[in-house]
């Protein structure tokens, strides 16, 4: 059977302590009877319907003997991770031999958008209009405790000192039935391998575009939540780079601030360490800002309709509902356009600077005065990173750094004023390969199904297609029964 893995999450618990020592947020360091693990997780979707968001509660993670918990439970969101990692826990348990891993996963919420091109009811209960973004709790069939006890991952031996990890794999289009419920026993719905082992602070995982709301800051360490209330501790060192913009002209740690929410790129280390690589502002103290998927544009592109992701704790102040909910922002007059690329240098001739450039399928961050739910007016959009699952149809030519996605979610090919068939991705020195043979653009083949993640711009090279400037690029099974 072959499995389909279009979205990618990653969970991260690092283990070093005895049962029931609670969780550990800041530096953790090995020694005694102790071992160090981390345990991260990869997450397509029935046809006909693009899945926006899908989160559930992983209640629980326990190792067997000795009924060894890793402090969960955690939210976590399945369709933002299609090419990124994200960290849930940090923990500490004894060194020994595992024989098992139960998970429990619970409360599911369901949003997708329907391009059936009919209307659709999931479980005989709500119906879902055509072209309709609809939100509900799928039926999961067949129990929500899964156990892991197979080779070649268990017996998981821990020596002491040691340093190791698992991971997860969901495949959404093995999980999500024919009828939207929800099937974790479906062969190729989920899975466990296990990471390459590391030494004291070697990099484990590299987990890339945390978004979080920063909530103590001490020393060189600043604590952030994530808008699933995952909390981390990140610690920073003298290679730390930060991108305050104007905000904070010192760009260095003592701009963080309590109540600012940021982006973190961070280095999850063999010794469990979470280091900050890279810090970026993303919404100032007391500014109201939201983020989230352009699903679709008016005509003329006066206003969009979005899926909010995200939303800063003043924007939660003014509205505490609004995350999850599709508004209407209208472009205001002036309205600044920009790029959040950070760190990455994008390609030559790539823009971003007025209402035309905008496209169903960017995530955008806006600037908004929340006055009426749900309509808005906005005075700053910033184009964010999008992420793209698809089959390679076109692959790299030569020394060719870019190659061609299609066919694409529906969400793009119902896409107005203009149907969205393929997409040019354009990588860079900068783009990082993984889960590909090899991991560098020469892995990238025809028909490889990959997971990509970066700046979606309104610019077709012919007509139809359009490019994505990419920071990241994950090899995924091949779609099918």
């Amino acid at each position: 059977m072959r499995r389909s893995t279009a979205w990618a999450f990653a969970v991260l618990s690092s283990i070093l302590c005895m049962p029931g020592c609670g969780k550990s947020l800041g530096v953790l360091v090995g020694g005694g009877s102790h071992a160090q693990i981390s345990l991260t997780v990869h997450d397509a979707a029935p046809l006909g319907i693009t899945v926006l968001s899908l989160q559930v509660t992983v209640m629980s993670a326990k190792l067997e003997p000795g009924n060894v918990s890793l402090s969960l439970p955690e939210r976590v969101e399945l369709t933002q991770l299609q090419s990124d990692t994200t960290v849930l826990a940090s923990t500490q348990i004894p060194s020994g031999t595992y024989t098992s891993l139960a998970l429990d996963i619970e409360n599911p919420s369901l949003t997708i958008i329907n391009n059936t091109g009919g209307p659709i009811t999931p479980f005989q209960g709500q119906t879902c209009a055509i072209n309709a973004v609809c939100q509900f709790t799928p039926v999961v069939t067949n129990g929500t405790t899964l156990t892991f006890s197979t080779a070649p991952v268990f017996p998981l031996v821990l020596a002491t000192n040691a340093e190791t990890g698992l991971e997860l794999d969901f495949d959404i289009a093995d999980l999500v039935q024919s009828d939207f419920s929800l099937n974790y026993f479906n062969t190729g719905a989920l899975a466990v391998t296990q990471l390459a082992s590391v030494e004291g602070a070697a990099e484990l995982r590299r987990l890339n575009h945390v978004l979080g709301t920063v909530t103590q800051v001490t020393m060189n360490t600043f604590s952030f939540t994530t808008p699933t209330e995952i909390k981390i501790a990140a610690i920073t060192d003298a290679n730390t780079s930060f991108n305050f913009s104007s905000v904070c002209i010192a760009d260095n740690f003592s701009c963080v601030k309590v109540g600012q929410v940021l982006e973190v790129d961070i280095s999850l280390e063999g010794n469990g360490t979470l280091l900050a690589k890279e810090v970026d502002l993303e919404a100032d103290v007391n500014v109201e800002e939201i983020s989230g998927l352009i699903v679709m544009l008016g005509s003329p592109v006066t206003n969009f309709q979005m899926l909010v992701r995200q939303a800063s704790p003043a924007a939660l102040t003014a509205s505490s509902g609004v995350v999850g909910t599709v508004v209407t922002e209208t472009i205001g007059n002036p309205t600044m356009f920009s790029v959040d690329n950070h760190s990455f240098t994008l390609p030559a001739g790539l823009t971003f600077t007025n209402s035309a450039s905008l496209l169903v399928g960017q995530e955008v961050l806006s600037d908004v005065a929340i006055t009426k739910v749900p309509t808005f007016t906005t005075s700053s959009i910033a184009l964010r990173r999008s992420q793209v699952t698809a089959l390679v149809f076109t692959p790299p030519a030569g020394a060719s750094t870019s190659f061609v996605l299609s066919p694409l979610p529906s969400l793009f090919q119902t896409a107005l004023p203009i149907n969205i068939t393929s997409l040019q991705v354009d990588t860079t020195a900068q783009t990082t390969f993984e889960d590909l043979t090899p991991d560098t653009i020469a892995g990238v083949t025809l028909g490889e199904n990959v997971s990509v993640g970066g700046f979606l711009f309104n610019t077709q090279p012919v007509p139809n297609r359009f490019v994505i400037a990419v920071d990241a690029v994950r090899g995924q099974p091949i779609p099918g029964p």
